[in-house]
């Protein structure tokens, strides 16, 4: 890969979408909940929290009134005893504090809890002692609850108190508030229990009526919207329950028309720029004393891998391989004026420097900034049996030898498109007869496993120096395997090319060089995105 700077860009792992975080959290199980998960909670737990209201506000009410209703009922017994009172005062207060016990003694603490009656007479505080509460802390109590009712309201303190009082005698008579509370406490627990099986019923009838109005249709929308994201058209809305679904169910089918349209229309241009792209490819050839084989996998449906076989006016032949940064499109089209700009250079030159140094000329010009190319181009003169290269920072060719050492081919140069006025040099081999030149783009090495291991210049040596004698079409695929296994399902991030050039002789006679024997079509690939071909000398 060739970064914006004209760098070899170091390996890195495959990027994902703008959307990988995302993702990579619903892998990790952390997903948002659902949205009919969330109706049910705020439904239900509003629900929840206004029947917890209701019973605190019941409650309050329930003891409120239970409170005034035994106030009311305590003023009255206090009226009732007072004139039993006046009436027994002349006879001392041993009368009245006998009257008080019998009063207290016919009232149970079921039916009255904490029953307690004093009599304030002038300096005289007679309290009754059947229960045992007599006390001056109890009459304090009492008159404190007392003026508590009447200035702050009833259920602020532990007694409710009546009163009655007629000249310098008042009659107290008091309750225990706690049994009351819990008495109101125990009516109000029953009564939630019906109110929770009815809550229980509404909360069914609402989450129910909430699935199916809302939840399941904007389920059935995301499935929808999800299939058209990936580009499945065929998917439809048969029915909305809403005005506003309705609405949105129209919305999204037109949006999918007009991206179906948008797709079918962009798959076309893509075929027919893959077809002009692949009429740029060479489909046969015949080089006097090589064999040839080559592989070319575009990572998308056009690529911005080039290779070429040429013959040049002195007899010898170009043999080119390049790789502009990028992908897709835009990397295409710089492939081709790369096609263009070599043609035009072949009628000027023949040697690789003084080739690419034409090219990059006039890359540099027609090339938007930002866009680099890299290119190894190798001659060969087949009546001398001379092999020469020049490098623009392309990945190093591989030169088999016999002894079965590897020579790599380096860069000798920038890569095209950084400066107009850079240079190549040409370096020179004499390959011997069955040696072999293997040229790649970086796309071969930097394949990806699943387990996040590059394919590796070291492997594919390893390959190369174990083809043997085996023909270069052989070679070639056994390479092809060789990177389908490595990537197993990993998706392909960058093109792939592969050209393998068999030496068959040292020296090709002249008059031999210029026969033409009846070239060998190229086959095609596994699919339209690949092509393998070989080429028969």
């Amino acid at each position: 890969m060739i970064d914006q700077q004209g760098r070899q860009e170091p390996p890195t792992r495959p990027r994902g979408s703008r959307f990988s975080a995302l993702r990579s959290l619903f892998r990790r199980g952390k997903k948002p909940p659902t949205l009919g998960v969330q109706l049910l909670v705020i439904v239900n737990g509003a629900m929840a929290i206004l029947l917890v209201a209701f019973l605190v506000l019941d409650y309050r009410r329930e003891l409120s009134d239970r409170l005034e209703q035994k106030r009311i009922a305590l003023q009255e017994e206090a009226k009732t005893i007072l004139p039993a009172v006046s009436r027994l005062r002349p006879g001392g207060l041993d009368a009245v504090q006998e009257y008080l016990d019998a009063v207290c003694r016919q009232m149970h603490d079921a039916e009255s809890p904490g029953h307690h009656i004093t009599v304030d007479i002038g300096a005289a505080v007679i309290q009754s002692t059947a229960h045992g509460r007599s006390s001056t802390e109890m009459f304090q109590a009492m008159q404190q609850s007392l003026a508590a009712q009447q200035s702050a309201g009833l259920g602020e303190h532990d007694l409710v108190v009546g009163s009655a009082d007629e000249g310098d005698a008042t009659v107290y008579v008091s309750e225990d508030v706690a049994v009351l509370r819990r008495a109101v406490f125990g009516q109000v627990l029953w009564r939630l229990v019906g109110i929770l099986a009815l809550g229980v019923v509404a909360a069914v009838v609402a989450s129910t009526v909430l699935l199916r109005m809302v939840a399941r249709p904007v389920s059935r929308f995301v499935t929808t919207v999800t299939a058209i994201s990936e580009e499945n058209f065929e998917v439809h809305f048969h029915s909305a329950k809403s005005r506003e679904l309705a609405a949105l169910a129209i919305a999204i089918e037109a949006m999918s028309e007009r991206l179906q349209a948008t797709a079918e229309q962009r798959q076309g241009e893509m075929a027919k720029a893959r077809e002009i792209q692949e009429h740029l490819l060479p489909t046969s050839a015949v080089v006097p004393g090589v064999t040839l084989a080559a592989l070319y996998r575009p990572a998308a449906d056009v690529a911005g891998d080039y290779y070429d076989i040429l013959p040049l006016a002195d007899g010898s032949w170009i043999l080119c391989v390049a790789d502009v940064c990028g992908h897709g499109v835009p990397a295409a089209m710089s492939a081709a004026m790369l096609k263009a700009l070599l043609l035009n250079a072949a009628e000027h030159h023949v040697a690789p420097g003084e080739l690419l140094k034409f090219i990059n000329s006039r890359f540099v010009v027609l090339s938007p900034p930002g866009i680099f190319a890299s290119m190894l181009l190798v001659r060969w003169e087949p009546q001398r049996g001379v092999l020469q290269y020049a490098s623009a920072g392309h990945e190093p060719g591989l030169l088999l030898r016999s002894d079965g050492t590897i020579t790599e081919l380096g860069a000798t140069g920038f890569l095209l498109g950084i400066e107009s006025e850079a240079s190549w040099s040409t370096e020179e081999f004499s390959p011997r007869a069955g040696e072999r030149l293997l040229a790649t783009t970086d796309g071969v090495a930097e394949t990806w496993s699943p387990r996040g291991e590059l394919f590796g210049r070291e492997k594919l040596q390893s390959l190369v120096r174990n083809s043997g004698a085996e023909p270069v079409e052989e070679t070639v695929g056994r390479l092809n395997r060789a990177l389908v296994d490595h990537q197993g399902s990993s998706a392909t991030t960058d093109d792939m090319t592969i050209l393998v050039a068999e030496f068959v002789t040292s020296a090709v006679p002249a008059g031999a060089a210029n026969q033409s024997p009846e070239a060998v079509a190229l086959g095609g690939g596994r699919n339209a995105s690949e092509r393998e071909q070989g080429m028969l000398h």
